[in-house]
C-alpha cells in the first residue's frame, strides 16, 4: 500500500485500534491532520496515521531500572 493512500475514518480507526467515535473527536480536536473534502467528507493520509503512532509510542527503558515507586500501583 502507498504512503499517501487516503483512508476512511472506519479503516484509520482500524489502524489505530481505536473506534471511529473516537478518531472523529481526535478530527474535531485537531490532534490528527486531515484531508477534507466538500459535503464534510474527512480522508486521512496513511503517512500521517504511521507518524501518529510513531510519535505517540513510548520507548522502553534499556537501563534496567524499574519506574514505580513503592507503594504506589
Amino acid at each position: 500500500m502507498a504512503a499517501d493512500e487516503l483512508l476512511t475514518v472506519v479503516q484509520a480507526a482500524s489502524v489505530l485500534g481505536i473506534r471511529p467515535w473516537t478518531l472523529r473527536h481526535w478530527i474535531s480536536d485537531r490532534k490528527i491532520e486531515v484531508v477534507k473534502y466538500g459535503n464534510g467528507i474527512v480522508r486521512i493520509r496513511r503517512s500521517v496515521v504511521e507518524r501518529y503512532v510513531s510519535r505517540s509510542t513510548i520507548r522502553a527503558r534499556t537501563d534496567g531500572r524499574r519506574t514505580t515507586q513503592p507503594g504506589l500501583l
